[in-house]
């Protein structure tokens, strides 16, 4: 008889492993599932800092600071759209393209700045400025709206 009891021990802890291996392994997956949900939800955060238009009226200096806590790297993602009354007092909306109508110059963090170097994308308290070579001039009696939206963000509105 003490055999027996031996051996349905035995069973029994193998089951009681087996049981609560199984457990482990679901709680991890459940765990490896919500992280990924939490991380594919992480929105990018931005705020357009400031605006100049130079001489000509049709170029356009603006700064993008990062105000969230992740890196931001897929500049070439984001979406531009500036709205104007040109000098022939008609209104534009214009959606630009990357490296066509806009394009990234240089990156500010604190007093420091550096050429924007492709790729490197800026990190938070970073600011990045940006170049837009508009479609027409622009007439300076009308506001202009700048839209920066980047693909995992939410847009930043700016009105000069």
């Amino acid at each position: 008889m003490g055999i027996e009891i031996a051996v349905g021990m035995v069973i029994a802890a193998v089951a009681l492993v087996i049981v609560l291996g199984s457990l482990a392994t679901l709680i991890l997956t459940g765990y490896k599932i919500s992280t990924l949900n939490l991380n594919n939800n992480v929105q990018d955060e931005i705020k357009i800092t400031g605006a100049i238009l130079e001489s000509n009226n049709q170029t356009l200096l603006v700064n993008i600071t990062n105000i969230g806590s992740n890196l931001i790297y897929d500049i070439n993602e984001f979406d531009v759209i500036v709205e104007y009354n040109s000098t022939n007092k008609t209104q534009v909306v214009t959606l630009l393209q990357y490296n066509v109508s806009w394009f990234p110059i240089e990156v500010f963090v604190n007093s420091y700045s550096s050429s924007y170097i492709q790729y490197n994308g800026i990190l938070p308290g970073e600011t990045l400025e940006i170049k837009i070579n508009l479609p027409s001039q622009v007439n300076k009696n009308y506001p202009l709206v700048i839209v920066v939206s980047p693909l995992k963000g939410i847009e930043a509105t700016y009105t000069y």
